[in-house]
């Protein structure tokens, strides 16, 4: 009876660790299967193609009459000598520029803005649609200036274990190594030599492997970002003390069910 109860607890054990061991390290996102044919993109330290709107995307838009003359009025404290319909398009100035007005991409690819209503706006690159809107607005207003800034553009960084973080990128010339360095750096257990930045484009989702631990790595370093790029920093698992974190648990309960066992059985 005593043999059988041990051989049943050994069974039971080897089953918890089994279960244990398949949930060591199983946060590691993006592995690459083995002996598979997988080959990496070559590295663009430019973006290959202008950033596009899409929905969900937000903008904000600024206008100005006599190729922006308003604007340099305004900003130069000189608004209260100019006409009073010139003083009603630097409100708008105010109110789109200053208060920061964003306007969304709606899921139909449309945005509303001010002046022009419902416009097309989806796929177009920032020049193509300030190009857009300066010649419908060219019908009503002498020399139109319009500028637009996307306000919403980010990445998003797995900068090793631990929180993923979302960045948003304030200049359009963000560097990898900027991008990183916003996140808070790479983790303890991060792999600078082993970083992946995946890119969507027209072709899909392009996968890039970066390798940060030599100087001859700061040339890819300075690769500029684009927004809804994911950026994926490779760690080093610890598999003795996850598998400790794991089985503790485990051994603790196995533990009290032996004493109370010894305890408990007849004499």
């Amino acid at each position: 009876m005593k043999k059988q109860c041990f051989i049943l607890l050994g069974i039971i054990m080897s089953l918890f660790l089994f279960e244990s061991c398949k949930n060591i390290n199983s946060n590691i996102l993006f592995k690459i299967p083995k002996n598979s044919d997988f080959k990496y993109d070559s590295i663009p330290l430019i973006p290959q193609e202008n950033f596009r709107l899409a929905p969900g995307d937000r903008f904000s838009f600024i206008f100005g009459t006599n190729n922006g003359e308003n604007i340099v009025l305004n900003l130069s404290g000189l608004g209260n000598q100019v006409s009073e319909g010139q003083q009603q398009q630097q409100q708008l100035l105010r109110n789109n520029g200053q208060n920061q007005m964003n306007y969304l991409v709606r899921q139909d690819g449309t945005a509303n803005l001010p002046l022009l209503g419902l416009i097309p706006v989806a796929g177009k690159t920032i020049v193509e649609l300030e190009t857009d809107i300066k010649n419908q607005l060219s019908d009503n207003y002498v020399n139109p200036f319009v500028q637009i800034r996307v306000t919403n553009q980010r990445v998003i960084i797995f900068p090793g274990k631990g929180d993923a973080q979302v960045v948003y990128i304030q200049n359009a010339n963000t560097s990898l190594l900027e991008a990183i360095a916003l996140a808070g750096g790479i983790r303890d257990e991060g792999r600078a030599n082993s970083i992946k930045l995946m890119r969507k484009t027209k072709k899909g989702r392009e996968i890039y492997k970066v390798d940060l631990s030599t100087i001859e790595g700061l040339r890819n370093a300075q690769m500029i970002v684009q927004s809804n790029d994911y950026i994926y920093v490779d760690f080093k698992p610890r598999w003795a003390s996850s598998f400790l974190v794991e089985i503790t648990p485990w051994l603790s309960v196995m533990t009290t069910a032996l004493l109370t066992w010894s305890l408990i059985r007849p004499q």
